[in-house]
This record gives structure tokens, C-alpha cells and sequence, in this order.
């Protein structure tokens, strides 16, 4: 394997800083287009159940929604941390810590086949 010097080192290491920066900023801009569309889907819902006549209790079913919409889409905008991305996270780390337990069965399976064969 060939040395890398220096300058170029610290050169790959401002690449990926500026590249994984870039990459959060295109998710963070993602979430807020859909918290926007959610918060929109949620005004329209809340208008037609007033414009309908509905039962107070849709109405006020229809609000809340819309406030949580707007809140979320307010919090990703300011740059907060919501629930719902914090919840994303915690599924996330949950799901690799899974797939790293089934990887680890699976060898372990594998190498006592691999001894029984022997064995026999």
C-alpha cells in the first residue's frame, strides 16, 4: 500500500468534512420540503373540515394535526432536533445492531458446520 504524505492526508480529510456536511445538509433540506408538504396536507385537511360542517370533534382533531405539522416543519427549519428524527436515529441504530447480531449467528453457525464436517 502506498504512503500518503502530509498534505495530501489533510487534503482527503477536508474532502470528506465538506462531502459528509453536504450530505447532512441535502437530508436536512429533504425533511423540511416533506415536513412542508405534511404541514400543507394538514391546512387543506383542516379547511374542508370546517368548510363540511364536521362535528366539532374532527375539527378539533384536524387542528391538532396541523399544529404538529406546522411545529415540526417550524423546528427543521430553525435547525432543532425533532421527536420524529430523534425516533429515526434510535430505529436506525436499532436496525444495524440487528444486522451485526445476524451476521455474528451466521458465522458462528458456519464455523460449527465447518468443525462438525471436520470432525466426521
Amino acid at each position: 500500500m502506498k504512503e500518503i504524505d502530509e498534505k495530501t492526508q489533510q487534503a482527503l480529510l477536508l474532502f470528506n468534512r465538506r462531502a459528509e456536511a453536504a450530505e447532512k445538509e441535502l437530508e436536512a433540506t429533504a425533511k423540511i420540503k416533506k415536513a412542508e408538504k405534511a404541514k400543507d396536507e394538514a391546512v387543506i385537511a383542516l379547511q374542508k373540515a370546517k368548510d363540511s360542517g364536521a362535528d366539532p370533534e374532527a375539527v378539533a382533531e384536524a387542528e391538532a394535526l396541523w399544529r404538529n405539522a406546522l411545529d415540526t416543519w417550524q423546528k427543521l427549519r430553525d435547525g432543532e432536533e425533532t421527536e420524529e428524527t430523534e425516533e429515526t436515529e434510535e430505529t436506525e441504530e436499532t436496525e444495524e445492531t440487528e444486522e451485526t447480531e445476524e451476521t455474528e449467528e451466521t458465522e458462528e453457525t458456519e464455523e460449527t458446520e465447518e468443525t462438525e464436517e471436520t470432525e466426521k
